[in-house]
């Protein structure tokens, strides 16, 4: 599989999900994308993509314990961005179509702790690259590495997200003690879309 070679062998520990293949025959028919580009080897090839425990990529995956890119951008994607998937600090990764700035085709990070879309200034080849090898526990710095390592270790599934509180973009989030359980995906995107 040409996905595997993007994001397979590298620093970072990734997990390659098994597509459920007549969704994935529909999803590349819905949005034109054959296995020439990184996004249709994203949906053609893949259920989804956990890289390290943390980031979630969508894939063509109906089983309701992943989510599927078609439907979840149904659900909570916007005029002018596509949802590539989330991390389970609550991060969203996006392509830009247009919603936040004139880099089209760039991939787009909601920040937790700022509560702003972040241009990550990387293309879909460039994310993939960073997924692979590049160091995760740095870009996550809100946290110690220490509380980064033991969030990892947390059993969050492929359609939850952890919930902090105090919230990541407070000042109290330095100072106190987080309180911090799982919840689902959906309630989450309510939350930051609705």
């Amino acid at each position: 599989m040409e996905l595997e070679k993007l994001l397979l062998n590298g620093k970072n520990r990734v997990e390659i999900i098994q597509p459920d293949l007549p969704c994935a025959a529909i999803n590349a028919e819905y949005y034109q994308a054959d296995s020439s580009t990184n996004f249709g080897l994203l949906v053609n090839e893949s259920g989804g993509v956990i890289v390290n425990g943390v980031v979630r990529l969508l894939g063509s995956n109906r089983n309701p314990e992943y989510r599927d890119i078609n439907m979840f951008n149904i659900k909570f994607g916007g005029a002018g961005f596509l949802i590539l998937g989330d991390d389970i600090f609550g991060g969203i990764f996006a392509v830009n179509f247009g919603a936040f700035s004139e880099n089209l085709g760039r991939v787009f990070y909601f920040a937790p702790d700022t509560l702003e879309w972040e241009d990550l200034e990387l293309q879909l080849s460039g994310f993939f690259a960073w997924l692979k090898d590049g160091d995760l526990a740095q870009y996550y710095g809100q946290f110690s590495s220490e509380e980064y390592e033991k969030l990892r270790a947390v059993n969050v599934k492929f359609n939850e997200v952890l919930h902090i509180l105090p919230p990541q973009w407070s000042a109290e989030f330095k100072t106190e003690p987080h309180d911090i359980r799982a919840i689902d995906i959906n309630e989450y995107y309510r939350s930051c879309f609705q």
